[in-house]
């Protein structure tokens, strides 16, 4: 837990911050400096948390799906299945290549690819080089990776992993996590969708249920952060974000 700062940290730390930093944050408890440091805090104890758990549910569903490619097409599926790909896959698997070198053991290799590599697998696949789009679910979905997840949608798991992958560029990049996290790409014009803090913990989880029971089981049992949520200023941060007409909160 970070200790509450004393009014001389306190001002220290607002004097470190861009002035725009703490904006959202007074608005969203009336504006006074203490409670709005407090709620910055809190932001950053609830963004070290689920960093925590997305980064195990990252590596899980890396290795999850290593596994399954490799036990299909051999355990440097990444060569031997190459023209499967799409030209952005293609381009991570080249930077990695020639970031450790082409005879690097698979596992070395697959590692260096970000999470949304592995979020597009479970997608439709994008154009390769020739036009035509890849055909994900026919080529890697259906002889290779269906079988993994024991009668999942792929649709279902490609949207939990997406979350994930928003959620962790949202974290690594140090945005404010308690007024929601945006999901690009929904909702219609002029509309902004923000899925709470909750839920995004929770479709981690979710996901790493598909991965592994006992993992989920175990993730469930980091406590902590449930404790950070009881917290009344995560209801005031959402309440504020909820006062936007451009925004439609999911919480």
């Amino acid at each position: 837990m970070i200790p509450q700062p004393t009014l001389d940290e306190q001002n220290l730390l607002i004097r470190s911050l861009a002035p725009v930093r703490l904006r959202r944050f007074r608005a969203a408890v009336g504006g006074a400096d203490r409670a709005a440091v407090a709620l910055y805090l809190l932001d950053a104890q609830i963004a070290s948390h689920l960093h925590a758990t997305v980064r195990t549910v990252e590596v899980a569903l890396r290795e999850h799906l290593h596994r399954a490619l490799s036990a299909t097409f051999g355990e440097r599926w990444f060569e031997s299945q190459r023209e499967l790909f799409d030209v952005d896959t293609r381009e991570r698997l080249d930077e990695a290549l020639e970031k450790i070198g082409t005879k690097a053991p698979a596992g070395k290799v697959v590692a260096q690819l970000m999470l949304g590599s592995w979020v597009n697998f479970l997608g439709r696949g994008d154009h390769l080089p020739d036009g035509p789009r890849a055909r994900y679910h026919e080529v890697l979905w259906e002889p290779a990776l269906a079988a993994a997840f024991d009668g999942v949608e792929r649709k279902d798991l490609h949207r939990l992993a997406m979350r994930m992958n928003w959620a962790r560029n949202r974290i690594n990049h140090c945005e404010p996590v308690v007024f929601g996290f945006p999901q690009p790409g929904l909702g219609g014009p002029g509309e902004q969708i923000r899925r709470s803090p909750q839920l995004m913990l929770s479709d981690a989880r979710e996901l790493a249920g598909h991965l592994d029971v006992g993992l989920a089981r175990w993730l469930r049992r980091w406590s902590d952060i449930d404790e950070l949520f009881a917290s009344d200023l995560i209801d005031k941060a959402l309440d504020h974000v909820a006062t936007d007409p451009t925004v439609s909160l999911e919480r």
